[in-house]
Parts: structure tokens; sequence; C-alpha cells
């Protein structure tokens, strides 16, 4: 039952289809835990070497956040069951060391200040101040956290008088989700992936109170959705959707509409517990299905597939592509070659270590990454070249324009200019 509920999560619906490394913290935070809670049940050294493991898969995945995720939960637990011992062996220790070294060594290796950045830029200055630019309200999680665990996240609160029984196994489940709720709700940096690892818990304590849940409110919830999806499509015309999203929201809506308002009255009506879990699993569980045709649009504006489609009948293996304040992971990923950045500040390559150190990179001549003034320096050479800009970048556009350069390529976000 854990295992359906944890599919049938918005958060884990829409993550499970997201290239993030959250998803794999996520499983060997899962892992450590319930090697920990199996350690501390059975006095079991060996179960803790397992977690240890984990934890160094999962420090090598996000960092240091490893420990609060896993240790902050844990040891207040151990503690309560005079356990503390089982959870710190020697050998899980070192195979803890022996997992993350040699890729730290390695790192280390091409980026000599790796450590520091990781220590002080990505988990001292992430959590206590305000540099990274990614904070929020005490309260932001809150809505993440109900509505990405929705509906079971309805079924916990009005089940609240099943937690009043003293249960080892609750409490432990309760640590695993109110400890880094806590820190990261106090936390200065914030991203709803961060609470991911959360909604294993969610559904841990949804199926051990199941048989005294309560699942009105819940139903309820569902249908009322279910009901706001089907007049949805009544009001869309109001809204400014591009029209490839357009094309398809009317029916994907109806669809959804059709499977929550479903979803919700079965539950709401039905006798038996198992027909009340399928009723509330499957809207959710349908969503990649029913909405593909919506996911398909918005990814084809998103993506540069089509885009680079267009672009590459103008390139040879002599052309040099320099994109203007424009650049995507995904545009590198379809031209297969080398993109030369011509940036402000390095910002387009959305990494905080590139970022805090653009200066560097931009007084290497054989760094990709260039400063705002090579963009009007390259303009006088005969070599062959793309230009990628952004396409409301009217005044460089103007200015290819008028020195007879031709769009080549026009796409949701970029258009490219040739000779």
């Amino acid at each position: 039952m854990t295992a359906i509920v944890f599919l049938a999560m918005p958060l884990t619906v829409a993550f499970a289809r997201t290239v993030i490394f959250d998803s794999a913290l996520m499983f060997f935070i899962v892992v450590a835990l319930v090697s920990f809670h199996r350690a501390i049940g059975e006095r079991s050294s060996r179960w803790s070497l397992v977690a240890w493991a984990a934890m160094g898969l999962a420090m090598i995945t996000k960092g240091p956040v490893t420990f609060v995720l896993v240790l902050f939960v844990v040891i207040p637990y151990a503690w309560r069951r005079k356990a503390l011992g089982v959870v710190f062996p020697i050998f899980g220790l070192v195979l803890f060391a022996a997992v993350i070294a040699p890729w730290v060594w390695g790192v280390s290796q091409v980026v000599p200040e790796f450590l520091r950045y990781i220590l002080v830029t990505e988990t001292a200055e992430r959590m206590a101040t305000k540099a990274l630019q990614r904070t929020g309200p005490p309260w932001y999680f809150v809505p993440y956290l109900v509505g990405g665990a929705l509906p079971w996240s309805i079924v916990a609160l009005f089940s609240w008088r099943a937690f009043r029984k003293r249960d080892d196994a609750l409490l432990f489940v309760l640590l695993w989700l109110l400890v880094p709720f806590v820190f990261f709700s106090i936390s200065q940096s914030k991203r709803p992936q961060y609470i991911l690892p959360l909604m294993p818990a969610v559904a841990l304590l949804v199926a051990r109170i199941w048989e005294e849940a309560r699942t009105r409110a819940a139903a309820i919830v569902v249908a009322f959705f279910g009901g706001v999806l089907l007049v949805a499509p009544l009001y869309f015309h109001r809204t400014k959707m591009k029209p490839e999203v357009a094309a398809v929201a009317d029916d994907v809506a109806v669809a959804l509409g059709i499977a929550f308002l479903l979803g919700g009255i079965v539950a709401l009506f039905a006798k038996r517990r198992e027909l009340v879990l399928i009723a509330l699993s499957i809207p959710v569980l349908a969503l990649p299905a029913l909405a593909d045709p919506l996911m398909r649009a918005l990814g084809e504006r998103r993506s540069t597939k089509s885009f680079i489609a267009e672009l590459r009948p103008y390139l040879t293996p002599r052309t040099e592509v320099i994109g203007v304040e424009a650049f995507t992971g995904s545009m590198a990923f379809y031209l297969r070659r080398p993109i030369t950045i011509v940036s402000e500040d390095g910002s387009e390559l959305t990494s905080n270590y590139i970022l805090r150190r653009y200066e560097r990179y931009i007084a290497n001549p054989a760094s990709p990454l260039k400063p705002l003034p090579y963009f009007e320096r390259s303009l006088a050479s005969n070599a062959p070249r793309v230009y990628v800009l952004r396409n409301r970048d009217a005044r460089r556009r103007a200015l290819l324009e008028s020195r007879g350069w031709r769009l080549v390529a026009d796409g949701a976000h970029h258009v490219a200019y040739a000779r």
C-alpha cells in the first residue's frame, strides 16, 4: 500500500518525469532510513553498513544535506530505543568514507577548490544566507507538501487522532516527515524538490493508519478538482495560451476532470477500504497518460529540438555557433557540438559555480564563455558562424539584419541568423 500511495502523489509523478538529482537523492535516503530502522529494531550493525553505504551515495549525489535528512531523524529515534551504538559502527563509517573518498579526490584533481565550494557556498551559504537568491517565507513548503501529496495529505490531516497511539514505527515516520520539513522551512534556500524525500514518509504514514483513516474529506477534494477541471475549458479562451497548448488543453482538462470526479465520487460512497484506495489512487496515477498531449505540447515549446532541426542545414563542421545571452542545455544536447556563449555574467549556464567564477572563465582564451563585447568584435570576422539570440532581443536582431544576416531558424524562445 505504501508503494501505491507513494506513486499516486503529484510531486512524485512530476519529478519522476524530470531530470534532476533529487530523485536519486530520495532513493538513497529511503535506503538509509529503512536500513537504520531495521538496524535499530534488530540491534544489528549489518543493516547500519547498508545505511552508511547509501548515505555515501547520497552524499556524492547532493552533498552534506544527507546528514540532516538521515542522521537528524535517526539519532533521536535511536536514543529513545537506547540503540545509538548500533547507528555508528566503525565499519559503517569506514564504508561511508570508502564510497565518497575516490569521487571527492577525482573531482578535486580537476577543481581544486571543490570542497570549499561545496561546504561553504552550496551548504553553509545556501542554508544560512540569501546569497543564492532562493529564499522564501517559513511556510513556503506547506502548499508543496499538502498539494504534492494530495489526496493523501488530506487523509493524514483528517486522521490525526490515529497518531496518538504509542507506536515506535509511527514515531520514526513522523520524525522522518517533521525534522527535514522544519529544517528546510527555516533554511534560506527553498525549492519544491527539496521535500521530495518526505513523500515516502507521507506514504508510510498513510499506510500505517489506513484502517483508522478518515477519507471523506480527501474524496470531496478529489471530486472538487474533477469538477473544476470539467468547467475549466469554458474559461480557457480568456487566457493567453500558446496555440500548441490551447489545441490540446480542452481535451486534457475534460479527461482529467472525469477521472478525478469519478474517483472522488467512488471514494466518497464506497464501503470497502480497498475500493477507496483504488478510487483515490487512479486519478493521480492516470495523470501521465491523460496529460500526455499537454505535456508533449509544453515539451515541444520548451525544448529546442525543432529549433535545432531548422538550424542544422546551415551548419558545417567549421561553423561556430555563438549564443548571445541565449543558451539552454537542450540546445547543446541536440547540436552535439561546442557553443560559444556570450554573456554578461554566465547566468545562462544556471550554475552557481560558474556564476561566481565568471571573470576567471572569460579571461581564459580557450573558454567558450565570452564577455558581451565579443559579439560585436566577432561581426568583423568572415569565419563561418551562426548567431543564436533570444527572439525578443530586438536590438541585436536589427543589427544583424542591417549587416546582411538572415533569419534561418525561429523557435519559441530563440532565433538564429546565418549568412
